[in-house]
């Protein structure tokens, strides 16, 4: 909880499966939704990035660790936390929490990168991007390990 909620929501009827709980796919969405709206209000990737700058953001890879259900009408938030970058992509997770039971959910762990929609090719963020990622960073240095699965994260080169 030391980290903003990027969204809020209650689970709706249309996302639980015949299973009775929230649907696969559903955390996936609800992750990326989350992590989108950082981009959106706190990394300088508004709306308008696309048809304004050209620019936007692909998801290269994710890895999603379940660990509670969900079901409808329970109060779900969104925390995203940075954990690196590099000069064209970035690596996040985007934690889960179910308000209502008050435990984790799921970690939406992603690799970001930011891309030209020109070419569509990856592309370095711009100056204002790439600095507001850096206090993202900053700001997200906590005391506590983040949960990641170890499977992916930023490629450097040698």
């Amino acid at each position: 909880m030391e980290l903003p909620a990027q969204l809020e929501m209650a689970v709706p009827p249309e996302f639980i499966d015949e299973n009775g709980h929230m649907n696969i796919g559903r955390y996936l969405e609800v992750g990326g939704r989350g992590l989108w709206r950082r981009c959106q209000n706190d990394l300088g990737m508004p709306e308008s990035y696309i048809t304004e700058r050209g620019l936007s953001t692909f998801t290269a890879e994710h890895h999603l660790t379940y660990l509670s259900e969900m079901t409808e009408g329970e109060q779900v938030s969104v925390h995203v936390r940075l954990i690196a970058r590099s000069d064209k992509v970035f690596h996040a997770i985007s934690l889960i929490v179910n308000q209502t039971q008050q435990r984790l959910a799921c970690i939406v762990e992603a690799t970001i990168v930011h891309m030209d929609m020109g070419p569509r090719r990856p592309s370095p963020f711009p100056d204002d991007v790439a600095s507001l990622l850096d206090t993202g960073l900053k700001a997200d240095d906590l005391e506590w390990p983040a949960p990641l699965s170890g499977s992916m994260g930023v490629r450097r080169k040698a």
